[in-house]
C-alpha cells in the first residue's frame, strides 16, 4: 500500500486534464496513493486554468478552499497555466501555498516532491504505468505542447511557449499500452494539432502519425482535435479518409467569418481560404461532421462584420459550435487594441448567434434520424437510460445519444437506430 496520499483537483481543458495524468504518473512513482478526500490527503494538488478571467477566479477559489479545508500538516502544491502566468502575484498574495508548480518543474515532479516530505523512494517512469483520469473506455493523448501562432486574442503562447512536438515512438507507445488497457477511444490533443513534427522533424507529420497511431490501435477510435485550417494539409485528410478507425470527425477552430476581423485577430487564412478547406474536406469524407468555435466582440468588429460571420456559419451549417464572448487578455495584443466593442454590444451579438446557431444545429440533428450507428455507451442516467456516443459526438463538448436497453454496460460498444432529436441530443433505440 501507498504510505501517503495525494488529493488532485483538475481544472480547466483537457490538454491541461493530461498534465494532470502525467503528474499523477509521477506522484505514484514515488509512493503516492490518490484520495478523493482532500480532507485526508497528505498532499494537495491543483493544476488551474488561467485561459479567461472565469476560469482564473475559479481556480483562485480552490486554491483558498484547499489551503482552508486540508488537514494540518498536509501540503498544498499548485500547477497549471494560473501559476505559469502569475507567479510572482500568486506567491505575493498567497502564501498559504507550499509550492508552486510551474511547467519547468513537470519533467523533475519526482524531486519537487522530495523537498517536501522525508523517505520518499527512487523513481522509474514507464509508459505502461501511465497515469488515466478519464473512464477507462477513452482517453486523451497529448501530443505537443505550446504553439507557434500569434493570434492577437490568445495569450496562451505567452505562458505555455513554443509549439513542441512530443517524440513519434513515445507517442506510439502510449497509444499501445492505451490499447493494451482496452480504451476504445484515444483523442489526439494539442493546441495545434496539424503542425505536429515541423519542429522535431523539419516537417509536418501528422498524417503519418494519425496512420502509426490507428495501425498501433486498429480497435479503438482515433480523434483529432483543435486542427487549424492553413496547415489541414491534403495528406491529412487523406490519413483521415482512408484509415477506418480514424473518426471522420473535424475540430477547427476558426473564429470569425470576416476577412477584416480574421486579419486583426492575427489569423492566417481567409474566409475564401477556409471555405476551400472545408470544401476539400466534405469532398473526401461526406459524412465528415465538423466542430468549430468563434468570438464574437473583437476590437474594430463592426456590424457588417458581425454579419458576415452570421452569413458564414449560415453558408457552412456546422454540425457544432461553440461562440465566445470577447474579452481582454494580460499580456495579448488585442487587450491594447482600440475601437474595444460595447459589451452590451457583445451580448447581443452572441445572444443572435447562438439565436440563429441554435435553429441551424437542430435543422443538421435531423440529418442522423433513423440512421443506424456503432456507439460507445459513456455513462448510465436514472431508470436505465444511458448516454452514448456515435463518431460525430466527441466527449464533453458535443450532444450525446441516449438509448435505453438491456444489457448495455459503460465502456461497451452497440448498435443504435436514431429515432429522434431532444435538444442538443439525440434519442435512439438498440438494434
Amino acid at each position: 500500500m501507498p504510505s501517503r496520499t495525494a488529493a488532485l483537483i483538475s481544472l480547466g481543458c483537457s490538454k491541461n486534464l493530461a498534465d494532470s495524468e502525467d503528474l499523477v504518473t509521477a506522484l505514484k512513482s514515488v509512493d503516492f496513493g490518490l484520495t478523493k478526500d482532500l480532507a485526508t490527503a497528505d498532499l494537495v494538488l491543483i493544476n488551474t486554468c488561467g485561459f479567461i478571467e472565469g476560469a482564473k477566479q475559479e481556480s483562485i477559489g480552490h486554491i483558498l478552499a484547499a489551503a482552508e479545508g486540508r488537514k494540518e500538516g498536509a501540503k498544498l502544491f499548485v500547477a497549471g497555466c494560473l501559476t505559469e502566468r502569475y507567479l510572482t502575484e500568486l506567491q505575493a498574495d498567497i502564501p498559504e501555498v507550499d509550492q508552486w508548480v510551474t511547467f519547468k518543474d513537470y519533467d523533475r515532479f519526482p524531486a519537487v516532491v522530495k523537498k517536501h516530505f522525508t523517505g520518499i523512494p527512487e523513481h522509474r517512469l514507464r509508459h505502461d504505468q501511465r497515469s488515466q483520469l478519464t473512464p477507462p473506455h477513452f482517453a486523451f493523448l497529448k501530443i505537443a505542447e505550446g504553439c507557434d501562432n500569434t493570434c492577437n486574442f490568445c495569450a496562451i503562447p505567452l505562458f505555455r511557449g513554443k509549439h513542441k512536438s512530443r517524440p513519434q515512438e513515445d507517442l506510439l507507445k502510449q497509444a499501445k499500452e492505451l490499447a493494451k488497457r482496452g480504451v476504445k477511444e484515444i483523442n489526439l490533443i494539442s493546441q495545434h494539432l496539424d503542425y505536429y513534427g515541423q519542429d522535431l522533424y523539419g516537417e509536418k507529420r501528422l498524417p503519418q502519425l494519425v496512420r502509426a497511431i490507428a495501425k498501433a490501435a486498429p480497435d479503438s477510435w482515433l480523434r483529432l482535435h483543435y486542427c487549424y485550417p492553413n496547415d489541414f494539409t491534403e495528406e491529412l485528410i487523406a490519413a483521415m479518409a482512408e484509415t477506418p478507425n480514424v473518426v471522420k470527425y473535424v475540430d477547427m477552430p476558426i473564429q470569425h467569418g470576416a476577412n477584416r476581423t480574421l486579419a486583426a485577430m492575427g489569423r492566417r487564412t481567409t474566409r475564401e481560404q477556409i471555405t476551400d478547406r472545408l470544401d476539400r474536406i466534405r469532398a473526401a469524407m461526406p459524412d465528415v461532421v465538423l466542430r468549430t468555435s468563434f468570438i464574437v466582440g473583437f476590437p474594430g468588429e463592426r456590424d457588417e462584420d458581425f454579419a458576415g460571420l452570421l452569413d458564414f456559419a449560415k453558408e457552412q451549417k456546422f454540425d457544432s459550435v461553440g461562440c465566445f464572448q470577447y474579452s481582454d487578455e494580460d499580456g495579448t495584443t488585442a487587450e491594447k487594441m482600440k475601437l474595444k466593442v460595447d459589451a452590451e454590444v457583445i451580448k447581443e451579438r452572441h445572444h443572435a448567434f447562438m439565436s440563429q446557431q441554435k435553429k441551424l444545429h437542430r435543422a443538421k440533428l435531423k440529418r442522423w434520424i433513423g440512421k443506424e450507428f456503432k456507439v460507445l455507451v459513456d455513462t448510465q442516467r436514472d431508470f436505465g437510460e444511458f448516454a452514448t456516443r456515435h463518431y460525430g459526438q466527441a466527449s464533453e463538448v458535443d450532444g450525446a445519444t441516449l438509448v435505453s436497453g438491456e444489457g448495455l454496460a459503460v465502456g461497451d460498444w452497440a448498435t443504435v437506430r436514431i429515432t429522434g432529436a431532444k435538444g442538443y441530443d439525440l434519442q435512439a433505440e438498440l438494434v
